[in-house]
């Protein structure tokens, strides 16, 4: 009799659980998410946040249910739903009008807010607002000039788009376009990002704290998120710039079931040469393509296309005799994606994705019988499945995937012909093939009304010809909340690197090798404390963040004292391996509504080096130790329709090694001698240290019509000071003593853009 009450006491219970009804929504305005809409459950006074995506979800039981959401800026909608079973419902906000000249602008919809709450550290968003607002070099909005003003983040020379995060290299940055790896960002040889903005609707910069499904890198992931709500109208934007021109257009189809997103972007300066007088056959271009089909509610479907370009083909002939000299250079990325995002029940969630992305580059060098051509490929292809289970109350998170790639390498194939061939004879690094796997689960749940866990593990292996490498990489982070409005938080991450980036340059260029380890090049491998206390001031809009930092490396890739690695193909056999310590402390103070907008940012950090084969073994300072990094990014709406924007930035100079003296010794031949130079330790000494003001002015047609236009002009380097790029060696004719050159590239530019939409 006891075990049949307990059979129907547990009959009862199960019943109960199984009425349980899951109400996933999401808020949207003008076709796009709202994050952090307000969304009031009238029946119990309980209020959901959506979340980045403008995604929420309720638990209940069956029954009607009011909704109450509301949003800055938009009309506060109401809606009465019968639930019977698990739902999943979009609404729609209105804008507000409004015939006043009081501007509230929400620079950040994509706020810290969220982050905030979690308990992520080391992490920023970054909207397409925030990165048209800046006045950049040509006038260009960049995403990745926007991220090096973020904290922990330096950029390389003058202008370009190198990055440097946490004293680590630039192949150490994982860059993702809609979870697809990208092997090189830049376009015009690094001086801008092949990230057209048009096409950006958000993108997070992680620095440390890293959750279990990111791996691959050891610095920082760039996750960067294309547009992705359906519109509710076609819409066609465009860009007339200093340097480029754009062009992006969003369409609805199929009752809004299916949503089409085209962007292009080609930069003309061939053209401008040419009506100069001047030949310079140089041109980049990229597209980016996406299409959404939502069958159901509950599946949402999407295919994925990027593709971006640089051509140079240049001859010069002196003698005007039809025999100069010919240079034609190629390079690209191209990647596909298919993706499949499920809804499930009682707070299940699915995403598959399967993946394809390349790099290449082609070089090729003529001049009378002599010949050099030379070229290089990665190829991924890869899948990758998630598991995620929110709980009925809200409270925990759990996430679980795997994920596969395989790499294609061809690192280096050389030809020549005359002279040429006999310094650099032809050859060929063989083509590698790797398969790298991961499995990772994290799970995130509140201990108390205070403290919040996060626990995760990443197990990866790479297999590569008959070699392989399996890390266990646990990650752990916690947030404590000292008050409703502050908090502490702690995060642990152990990253481990399969692929390498080795590059003939202090700056990366377009001609850099991708390699995965071998049996001599182990993989290389971090561990990363983070301590954070972060602040919001809600009546002020703003957002306050210091964090300190320690970051032990391990297996980091160098070269020995010497090496060329022009065109090298034989260069695994130079490279070396050895450890790294970073540290420091950052500041963000972060400005997210009102007419005055933007951020202020600080870094002073430590970087060093120790390879057994290298200055003697000693610890030097790494080429990424710029002590001091600062900037403030602000942009203060006037009214409706002028803006001005301002980007200050100062950073230490850059670290080199230093010629002390010369030793003279007789040449090969015995008929002369030759000077040797004699170096001092290691980047003992800095470069002048680089800064930077650079001013824009924004005006808009009046709003309400259907074609709208602004105008955004500006300069560059206001100043005119000429940054250093570089160290030049110049010697004294008259008694051969040596004294340094620090060369500049950019000096006062002013930039001008037209932008338009309808």
């Amino acid at each position: 009799m006891k075990s049949f009450l307990m059979f129907c006491l547990g009959c009862v219970a199960f019943s109960g659980f199984a009425q349980t009804i899951t109400l996933k929504g999401r808020v949207s305005g003008n076709g796009e998410p709202l994050p952090l809409a307000h969304v009031l459950i009238v029946e119990d006074s309980t209020v959901r946040i959506c979340d980045s995506d403008g995604n929420f979800v309720y638990h209940r039981k069956p029954g009607l249910v009011t909704l109450r959401i509301s949003y800055t800026g938009y009309e506060t909608h109401q809606s009465t739903l019968r639930l019977r079973r698990d739902t999943v419902v979009t609404f729609q906000l209105s804008p507000t009008i409004s015939n006043l000249e009081e501007v509230v602008v929400t620079g950040q919809r994509f706020s810290q807010q969220e982050l905030f709450e979690s308990t992520r550290t080391s992490s920023t968003v970054v909207t397409a607002n925030d990165i048209s607002a800046l006045p950049v070099l040509g006038g260009e909005a960049d995403m990745i000039k926007a991220i090096q003003l973020l904290p922990g983040s330096i950029q390389g020379i003058e202008g370009s788009t190198d990055l440097f995060v946490r004293g680590g290299a630039a192949d150490q940055n994982l860059v993702l376009l809609d979870q697809v790896p990208v092997y090189n960002t830049s376009h015009l040889f690094g001086f801008l990002s092949v990230f057209n903005p048009d096409i950006i609707e958000k993108v997070e910069s992680v620095n440390g704290g890293f959750p279990a499904d990111y791996g691959g890198r050891l610095s920082s992931v760039l996750d960067i998120q294309t547009r992705s709500a359906i519109p509710d109208e076609t819409k066609v934007t465009g860009n007339i710039g200093t340097i480029a021109t754009r062009l992006f257009a969003e369409v609805p189809l199929v009752d809004n079931k299916i949503g089409f997103w085209i962007a292009g972007r080609r930069t003309y300066i061939d053209q401008l040469m040419k009506l100069a007088g001047e030949n310079l056959p140089y041109y980049f271009s990229d597209i980016n393509g996406k299409v959404t089909f939502k069958p159901a509610s509950r599946d949402e479907v999407t295919f994925s296309y990027n593709a971006g370009d640089d051509f140079l083909d240049y001859f010069r002939d002196r003698n005007n005799d039809g025999d100069g000299m010919t240079m034609r250079f190629a390079s690209g990325n191209d990647s596909q994606s298919l993706s499949w995002e499920r809804q499930l029940y009682n707070g299940w969630s699915t995403e598959l994705l399967a993946m394809r992305t390349a790099y290449r580059y082609r070089v090729e060098n003529f001049f009378e019988e002599n010949a050099l051509f030379a070229n290089s490929r990665i190829e991924d292809y890869g899948v990758k499945a998630i598991f995620t289970r929110d709980s009925l109350w809200g409270d925990s998170r759990t996430r679980f995937g795997a994920e596969w790639i395989r790499h294609s390498v061809s690192p280096v194939v050389v030809n020549t012909a005359g002279w040429v061939a006999e310094f650099l004879e032809s050859s060929q690094s063989g083509a590698r093939y790797a398969n790298h796997f991961a499995l990772h689960a994290q799970h995130e749940w509140s201990l108390s009304e205070r403290l919040r866990i996060n626990a995760g593990l990443r197990g990866s292996m790479a297999v590569v010809e008959n070699t392989e490498y399996s890390y266990a990489e646990p990650r752990l982070s916690l947030r404590y909340a000292l008050d409703q409005d502050a908090n502490v938080k702690l995060s642990y991450s152990r990253m481990v690197q399969y692929m390498h980036r080795v590059s003939s340059s202090a700056a990366s260029t377009p001609t850099d090798i991708w390699y995965p380890v071998t049996d001599k090049i182990s993989p290389q491998t971090s561990h990363q404390i983070t301590a954070a206390w972060q602040k919001r001031v809600v009546p002020h809009h703003l957002y306050i963040s210091v964090e300190t930092y320690y970051k032990r490396m391990g297996n980091l890739i160098g070269y020995e004292e010497g090496t060329n690695l022009f065109f090298n193909t034989d260069f695994a056999s130079r490279l070396v391996q050895g450890t790294g310590n970073a540290y420091g402390m950052e500041l963000l103070v972060k400005k997210e509504a009102g007419r005055l907008t933007g951020w202020v940012s600080y870094t002073l950090s430590w970087s060093t080096r120790q390879f057994d084969r290298i200055n003697g073994g000693n610890c030097f300072y790494s080429r990424y130790d710029r002590r001091h990094n600062g900037a403030i990014v602000g942009q203060y709406a006037l009214n409706n329709r002028w803006a001005l924007s301002l980007v200050f930035e100062y950073i230490s100079g850059a670290r080199f090694t230093p010629v002390i003296g010369q030793y003279v010794v007789f040449a090969p031949t015995l008929t002369g001698l030759d000077l040797i130079p004699v170096y001092s330790d290691i980047n003992s000494v800095r470069l002048a240290d680089t800064h930077r003001l650079d001013l824009g002015v924004r005006y808009k047609s009046r709003p309400g019509k259907r074609y709208q236009w602004q105008i955004f002009a500006g300069i560059y380097n206001v100043y005119n000071r000429a940054n250093p790029v570089g160290i030049d060696i110049v010697e004294d004719e008259t008694d051969g003593s040596l004294s340094y050159q620090q060369p500049g590239v950019f000096g006062l530019i002013p930039f001008l853009s037209y932008g338009f939409s309808f």
